[in-house]
Parts: structure tokens; sequence; C-alpha cells
């Protein structure tokens, strides 16, 4: 029977991939791009030493496939490595992975090239077929991978083509590195996150104020994601809602602003399960809107908001992480949004 998935996401590709290529005897690829950094999430070079065959077609365009990958590939074993080359005008887009198991093939079309974004950051989408090899379209996919790689416009890699694609490639990146301005569109990735951010603010269900040591900060921001250590803790924080970290400890205060993005999940890695406060195993994904040099404190943005309040009123507030009023949310953003100003003015009279 043939099964057929939807995959919504690049990690979950990744995944996927990982689990068939356990039981899978063979691999094709062919892909736009391919990349060292996909070895992080797919370990192809400890697979193909196990005796399996792989073969990779991969395209030149823009320069992007890494040559290093085809070489480090095609050291192995049964490893088979080629480069496709569009000479007519179109472009070399294809996304499929086909694999060989016990009794059946497993063909991936999609968006997902072989790269690290492709399979683990990437907002890509992918269909997954597994079925019978005679199945016609699990036939047609393997058909189409062959046709690709020993198309008259593929062909091995060489020394000579190397050096010239190597020297192509610099040259390529050294243009991008001066246009566009790398400052200009960091500056335009920037508003771009606080327009977000803002509109977040108010479409938002719950806003948030996260309260995290500096370990735990830490954390987050190394692996973009939160958690705590009971499941409806974490499932509290719905998709799209915004929030802020309050850094504990000296400073005591805003460090970044981001948005939950993506459904719960549970991660049993050693370092999500330590006793730091925000480190549980249960964790939602988010993405950084932005993040200060230092922190800027919370307090005084908030007492603005409570006159006669109670003198340690603030000790109580920042004990746990929680939900903020509109009001709270709004103030902090403001506040925050102006030392991020603040900063990247500073850091352009700096240069």
């Amino acid at each position: 029977m043939t099964t057929i998935e939807l995959l919504r996401h690049g990690r979950e590709m990744g995944a996927r991939l990982a689990e068939d290529l356990a039981a899978a005897r063979s691999l094709s690829i062919a892909v736009a791009t391919a990349q060292a950094g996909a070895l992080e999430a797919l370990d192809l070079v400890g697979w193909a030493r196990e005796g399996r065959e792989l073969a990779l077609v991969a395209g030149t365009d823009a320069y992007g496939t890494e040559l290093d990958l085809l070489r480090r590939l095609e050291g192995l074993p049964g490893v088979r490595c080629r480069i496709f080359h569009s000479l007519d005008g179109a472009a070399f887009l294809p996304r499929l992975y086909v694999l060989e198991k016990a009794k059946t093939r497993v063909a991936y079309v999609g968006s997902s090239d072989l790269t690290r974004g492709g399979l683990a950051l990437d907002v890509a989408t992918n269909v997954r077929i597994e079925g019978d090899p005679s199945e016609r379209e699990l036939e047609r996919a393997m058909l189409i991978f062959e046709e690709l790689f020993w198309s008259d416009l593929a062909m091995p890699l060489s020394d000579t083509f190397e050096a010239e694609y190597r020297t192509l490639q610099a040259m390529r990146r050294s243009a991008l590195s001066r246009w566009p301005e790398p400052r200009d569109e960091e500056a335009l990735r920037a508003a771009v996150a606080l327009r977000i951010g803002e509109y977040r603010a108010r479409a938002a269900t719950r806003r948030h104020l996260l309260v995290v040591t500096p370990k735990s900060y830490a954390a987050c921001m190394a692996s973009r994601s939160f958690g705590r250590k009971k499941q409806a803790e974490i499932e509290r924080y719905g998709k799209g809602e915004p929030f802020f970290f309050h850094v504990t400890g000296p400073g005591k205060g805003l460090r970044a602003m981001g948005m939950f993005v993506g459904e719960p999940y549970r991660d049993d890695a050693p370092g999500f399960r330590g006793p730091d406060g925000g480190c549980g195993p249960f964790r939602r994904h988010f993405v950084v809107i932005g993040e200060l040099s230092k922190e800027i404190r919370t307090r005084p943005i908030l007492e603005a908001l409570r006159p006669g309040a109670p003198k340690h009123w603030f000790n109580g507030f920042v004990q746990d992480s929680h939900s903020l009023s509109s009001e709270d949310f709004e103030a902090l953003r403001a506040a925050f949004v102006r030392s991020l100003a603040e900063e990247q003015s500073a850091r352009r009279a700096a240069r």
C-alpha cells in the first residue's frame, strides 16, 4: 500500500529522511544546492561508510553548491557525485530524494535542498511517498533521477572545473559582501522584525514576560527555544505570541524580544534537563525580534504605570514567567525599541 505524507518544515524533512536512511540500502539525490552544513542534520558520511550506495547530482547556479562536500563524499566507497550545468538559461531546481529499502521505495519531492537550512531550518514543504517500487510514481521518481544524473549537462568533478568554479564562487561572494550593503541589509531585517513584533503585540491572544537566569538565557538563545518542566506549562504559550526575556542577576532587566512559532515538542538532550529554571524538556521554538547587548531595567518602565504600588511589588512580579497586560507589554516594547535604536546608532557611529 502506498502512503503519502506532507511535511511542512525543513526540520520535519530532515528528521523523516534520517529515519528512512537507517533502513535504506541506497539513496539518490538531485538538488539545486548541496552544502556541507547538511551533514549536521543527516549523517551521510557515517551511513555511506557502512557499505551503502549514494548517488548525488547538484547544480552550480549562483555557485551555492560546495564542492568540498562532494569531494568528501566521493572519497567513500559506493558514492558517485556529479555536477549539473544550466547552459540554456533554465535554472536547475530539483529537490528529489529516492531511497531503496528492502521491500519498498521512498521518494521525497519538494523544496528542501541538501543544506542545513533545507533539512533543519527553512520553512519548506515536501511530499514523502512510500510504496512498492513498481508503483507508477515511485518508478517515475527513479527514472527522473537517472535522467538528471546521466544528463548530457551533468558531469563528474574534475580538477580543472573545480579550480574555475572556486574562483568564480569567491568572486561572487566578494561582490555580494559589497552589494547589497551588509549594514543596510541588517537594518532592513531589524526593521521588519520590529514591525512584526509591533503587529503581534496588538494581534496576539497573550503577551509574556519570560524570567530566566543568565545561563538559561544563553541556552534559550543558542537553541532558539524556550522550555518548561511540565508539558501543560509550555502549551500555554501560543503560536504568534510575543514575549520579552527578563534576565535575572546583575542588570536584572530586558534583554531580548521574541515570538513563539511552531508546536510544542519534547527534547531530552542533557542540556535541557538541568536544574536551571528555563531548561525544561518541553519546549517551543521562537524567532528573535531583537536583542540588546546588555539589559535595560524592567522595573522603572513598569513602575510608571503603578503609582502608589507597594515598595516591593516588583520582587513578586518577576519571581516567575507570566503573561503581561497589553499596557505593560506596550510600555516594555516602546522602551526596548528605543534602546535598540540607540545601540544601532552607536554602532553606526563607531564604524
